[in-house]
């Protein structure tokens, strides 16, 4: 028995480490979006990401185009280079955006059989695509032989146009559907109608929401909308304002249930004569209880579950109340005045 727990507490530590090794993220398209190429010196582009990425996972970056009829990169070979990213100790959280600014310990030059050369991104337009290599979460010698889609961010035309005639073309592969994992941001539809620079210029404040899935959706539902980026030939004041503004993480603070709720009710007139509009976000609104100030309960109303607005007509005595609010999982209280 003895000897069984010291070769069991022998080999702990080579179990958890040999498990650390492998416990990369597989990541599916759409859990990173490319939201900057910058044509113009020096190359840039950043992405965020929007579930936890682990350390050691690897993600692949190239300016190479896809082939419309085989859904791989260009073959014999793509000669326009790659950058693979690590995710360095502490992996990344949930929100977190990245930027490459043509280096940085996290980012390594990659080259395989399909794709040689270096990473250079055009000012007659061009293309980010990301992949994993799909045999291995944290990347092998041979990814883009293996090429699992995550985006695309093109601009180079507003259409995934055609095979990729020339470098600066791609189309869309069939693991990818747009806006969802992929945004063509160019000048026009045809091929080579182009823009150098594109940045997005929404907001990246996500706060307030009730859970953070909910506020993932709202910030997936903002990366993907084309008119939140600003695309340009030249770089200008409004390109490097967006720059600035670029964050190096999203705002995904959630509300607790009392605040979300809160916030999701308002009573108006208030002061009101007893006739009064609970106006209602959308949450399942089960009962309505009225309080005075010493406690005493003037009124109960069951609202089964309604989400709309709802009108009330209170027979009240001049004075101040309390009005509780209450869904499934919370509650919260309103000043009622009655004058």
């Amino acid at each position: 028995m003895k000897k069984t727990l010291l070769y069991f507490l022998a080999a702990l530590p080579m179990f958890l480490l040999t498990n650390s090794v492998f416990a990369q993220t597989v990541l599916a398209p759409g859990d990173i979006v490319v939201i900057q190429l910058q044509g113009d010196d020096p190359d840039t582009f950043a992405f965020v990401t929007f579930v936890d990425i682990s350390a050691g996972t690897g993600i692949y970056f190239t300016d190479c185009g896809v082939d419309g009829t085989t859904s791989q990169f260009r073959s014999p070979n793509c000669t326009e280079g790659a950058r693979k990213y690590t995710a360095p100790a502490g992996g990344l959280d949930a929100g977190d955006i990245i930027r490459y600014e043509g280096g940085g310990t996290d980012f390594t030059t990659y080259s395989d059989t399909r794709i040689t050369g270096n990473f250079l991104l055009s000012t007659g337009g061009d293309q980010v695509v990301v992949f994993q290599d799909a045999t291995s979460a944290s990347g092998g010698g041979n990814a883009a032989d293996n090429p699992s889609f995550l985006y695309i961010l093109h601009s180079a035309s507003t259409l995934f146009v055609g095979d990729p005639a020339d470098s600066n073309q791609t189309t869309l592969p069939s693991s990818l559907t747009s806006p969802q994992h992929a945004l063509a941001l160019g000048n026009g539809p045809g091929a080579d109608d182009e823009f150098d620079n594109v940045i997005y210029n929404g907001t990246y404040d996500f706060s307030g929401f009730a859970t953070t899935a909910e506020a993932v959706a709202a910030a997936k539902a903002a990366f993907q909308n084309p008119s939140n980026y600003y695309s340009v030939n030249t770089l200008d004041a409004v390109h490097n304002v967006a720059e600035t503004n670029m964050p190096t993480e999203l705002n995904l603070t959630t509300l607790s249930n009392d605040e979300f709720l809160s916030n999701s009710f308002a009573v108006y007139p208030n002061p009101s004569n007893g006739n009064i509009t609970i106006r209602n976000s959308g949450i399942a609104l089960q009962n309505i209880t009225i309080t005075d100030l010493s406690g005493r309960t003037i009124s109960s109303k069951d609202m089964n579950g309604v989400t709309s607005n709802v009108d009330l007509s209170l027979k009240l005595t001049t004075g101040i109340y309390l009005m509780k609010l209450s869904s499934n999982d919370a509650s919260t209280t309103k000043k009622l005045i009655i004058k």
